[in-house]
């Protein structure tokens, strides 16, 4: 997510789903959660009910956890992190679980003690399991990812999905309200979407290829299905809204806003989001899906990612505004850091904004020199200029929790992080960097990095050990300046030696 204050056929794929595989990467591509949803919208009453059916294989065989991230909007949050959120007056929604079965048979759930999470018991058979949930909520009203407004409601982070567990156990961090606190796996979904016949539905999914069927009358079901995707995402909306078009390579990008907006600062978008789309295609590796979605949204989030579609407010579509063209390009960006190469946004944000803010850098200054050198010069200058977060002990490698702020958050996860990648250009070259970047990119595509692995992969492609360099901009620590600044510069001397 981009923040304003940085910167401006089912039977198949289940028997797919179920081949066994011997080698350990195979088998957690093979082994990928089944999310199989059938819901009803009514973008009047502004209420969401449906089934969620969930085929997975448990790490854990004694229990799972859900997040129910809507869960959150159900009650009142103190604070400023939360007012820059939620924004002013917000109103809160409702979430109700009317039935849990596990394997077909019911089974009491248990609430802990942090809203989005959902203790589901497992006790009994091994092998792949079924969760089935049916759910009601109604929709809140505020800034974030998952609200409403006069013409379309968006729903971000909304259904039911598994709690990541991993080497280090279960993760079941609380809902922060700085960041993007969501941690998530590759899967597999299959959504049928019952809405009146008169709105238009954007999301993760390839669109265009969906069928419709109609159901009782002034409605239609549309029937939905997304491959090795980390969320599902979507838009729904009035007849205010019209889209613009353009094909890159095999993908269709598509730019959704209203008839009030701009027209001209609507083009401006849409076209940077599929030149960057194309740029980031070429320098990090194929993008896999068929759609890409960009949808103008209400509410005041800035920009927000998902897979194959992303949100971008209402406020970059005025005259005269050249935010969104930013925003959309990190947004893009995004489909690779987070998307394609997934990590733990709670502990590491660093590994995915701080990269795609690189990125962002990269394409801006190349596809428009001044704005691009004007926005290196701001990250550098946040980013070298780190002598409150020493006092403070803040670094850009942390949980979220422990951002007081966004601007720290913004200063630190966004700035210091591209600058250090940027620097890491100036010694190998961009060339360099890019084609390191995409072989980071393939070895970890659809699976979760961590800093760690990051670490080893870059003193992999340095020929020596990158631990000073990392320690320094990502832990701030000031005893290792000297020592990365010595490892850079043999970096730069290695490299024009070749």
């Amino acid at each position: 997510m981009k923040k304003w204050v940085s910167l401006v056929g089912c039977s198949l794929l289940f028997l797919t789903w179920m081949l066994p595989v011997n080698a350990e990467e195979g088998t957690a591509l093979t082994r990928k959660p089944l999310y199989q949803a059938d819901v009803r919208i009514d973008p009047i009453k502004k209420e969401v009910a449906g089934t969620v059916t969930i085929t997975f294989w448990p790490k854990d065989p004694t229990r799972a956890y859900l997040h129910l991230y809507p869960n959150v909007f159900t009650e009142e949050h103190q604070g400023m992190l939360w007012e820059e959120l939620l924004g002013n007056g917000p109103t809160l929604g409702t979430y109700t679980n009317k039935k849990l079965l596990v394997d077909g048979i019911a089974v009491a759930s248990k609430q802990t003690k942090d809203l989005n999470i959902f203790e589901v018991p497992l006790e009994g058979q091994t092998g792949p399991r079924t969760i089935v949930m049916e759910f009601e909520m109604t929709l809140p009203r505020n800034d974030g990812r998952m609200s409403y407004d006069d013409h379309s409601l968006w729903l971000g982070n909304w259904l039911p999905v598994l709690a990541v567990y991993d080497k280090e156990g279960w993760h079941l961090d609380p809902y922060e309200p700085v960041g993007d606190p969501f941690y998530s796996e590759n899967a597999d979904y299959e959504v049928n979407v019952t809405l009146p016949k008169e709105y238009q539905l954007a999301s993760t999914a390839p669109d265009m290829a969906a069928k419709q069927v109609s159901t009782r009358e002034g409605e239609k079901r549309i029937q939905l299905g997304a491959e090795n995707v980390r969320d599902f995402a979507l838009v729904v909306m009035d007849a205010s809204y019209q889209r613009t078009e353009t094909k890159v390579g095999e993908t269709v990008v598509r730019t959704w806003w209203r008839k009030t907006d701009d027209p001209e600062t609507a083009e401006q978008i849409h076209e940077a989001a599929a030149k960057s789309l194309a740029y980031f295609h070429h320098q990090l590796g194929a993008y896999p899906y068929t759609e890409y979605d960009v949808v103008r949204t209400g509410g005041a989030i800035n920009g927000m990612e998902y897979p194959a579609l992303v949100f971008l407010d209402g406020r970059h579509f005025f005259s005269g505004e050249e935010t969104g063209i930013v925003t959309v390009v990190h947004e893009t960006a995004h489909q690779w850091f987070y998307g394609l190469l997934g990590n733990n946004q709670v502990k590491e944000a660093w590994l995915d904004e701080g990269f795609t803010e690189y990125v962002t850098l990269s394409y801006l200054s190349q596809q428009d020199p001044l704005l691009g050198a004007e926005r290196v010069r701001r990250r550098l200058g946040q980013g070298t200029s780190v002598q409150y977060y020493v006092a403070e002990e803040q670094r850009p490698w942390q949980a979220l929790s422990a951002f007081p702020n966004n601007q720290s958050y913004s200063d630190l996860v966004y700035s210091r992080t591209s600058s250090m990648l940027w620097l890491l250009q100036g010694a190998w070259g961009e060339e360099r960097v890019h084609d390191v970047l995409k072989q980071y990119v393939e070895k970890y595509r659809y699976q979760v990095v961590t800093g760690k692995e990051w670490g080893a992969f870059l003193s992999e492609m340095a020929g020596e050990d990158a631990g000073a360099f990392l320690d320094y901009w990502l832990k701030v620590d000031m005893s290792q300046q000297e020592q990365a600044a010595a490892w850079l510069e043999r970096q730069r001397l290695k490299h024009q030696k070749k």
